[in-house]
């Protein structure tokens, strides 16, 4: 129930970013803000999984943007979260 509307944010961010290229959106650093906010509350509401779908999708973005440092911190986040999740040989970088 209450993470209905993450999973529509989810759901919509998730649209936009499955067409190739640079996304079309007003302000791209904005879209990895909002991204990386996603991510945070998905962890604050122990799910983490839908964390691992957000950062994936971060991870993404950040690539298609060149955006060297979001990527490493998109990675550095996904390693930490599926090392909370004790699978370790997912998390080697």
């Amino acid at each position: 129930a209450l993470s209905q509307p993450l999973d529509e944010a989810f759901s919509l961010w998730k649209q936009l970013l499955e067409k190739p290229g640079i996304p079309e959106v007003r302000s791209p650093e904005q879209t990895v803000t909002s991204l990386q906010l996603l991510a945070s509350l998905y962890r604050l509401q122990a799910q983490p999984i839908q964390a691992l779908e957000s950062l994936l999708l971060l991870r993404s973005l950040c690539r298609r943007l060149g955006d060297a440092l979001g990527r490493a911190s998109a990675l550095s986040q996904l390693s930490r979260t599926l090392l909370q999740l004790e699978c370790p040989s997912q998390a080697q970088v």
